[in-house]
């Protein structure tokens, strides 16, 4: 956080990511990690909050069935089946792949169409799918060869159509 702060950076939330199905600790020593924090921090006086976007996202709604603001803890589990990326050996190919719809909502919520998002730990790809499928420019960063071909293939696929298109975005 100190590193931020020194490059002119502020915080303006911290999310908490709470997975609904945590791996299991096969320690037995210590709780079991079952969240995890995404920072979002700004700098200068240009930066984008698409409230009106955060509360169509937002799964929980009042009594009366409207909209609500967005929370700072989001549920999600760990992603599985199809959504995850596996070699021809059937293995997980990055052990932290995360979830595309968790994705989506940052993206849609903190940038606009055609602004540049950033991934310096790219992984297995999954801001940068979700960038292009959302029509933001993305920049990614990765130095594991392993990986790089995965976000290739990846980013190499036609765009998808997601429920995104039909929000009137600002």
């Amino acid at each position: 956080m100190l590193s931020l702060k020194i490059n002119g950076l502020v915080i303006k939330n911290i999310i908490t990511w709470q997975k609904t199905n945590p791996m299991p600790n096969v320690t037995r020593r210590v709780l079991t990690h079952s969240t995890e924090f995404i920072v979002w921090a700004v700098k200068g006086k240009g930066w984008i909050f698409n409230y009106e976007i955060l509360k169509e996202l937002n799964p929980e709604k009042s009594k009366d069935g409207l909209t609500k603001q967005m929370r700072d803890v989001w549920t999600f589990p760990v992603v599985q089946g199809k959504e995850r990326i596996h070699d021809e050996n059937g293995k997980a190919i990055h052990p932290t792949q995360k979830p595309e719809k968790m994705l989506e909502w940052i993206i849609s919520g903190f940038s606009n169409k055609n602004d540049l998002v950033l991934d310096p730990f790219c992984g297995s790809g999954t801001t940068c799918k979700i960038a292009k499928n959302l029509n933001r420019n993305f920049i990614g960063i990765e130095k594991e060869n392993k990986y790089i071909k995965v976000i290739n293939d990846r980013l190499s696929k036609p765009i998808e159509q997601n429920l995104f298109d039909t929000i009137n975005y600002l």
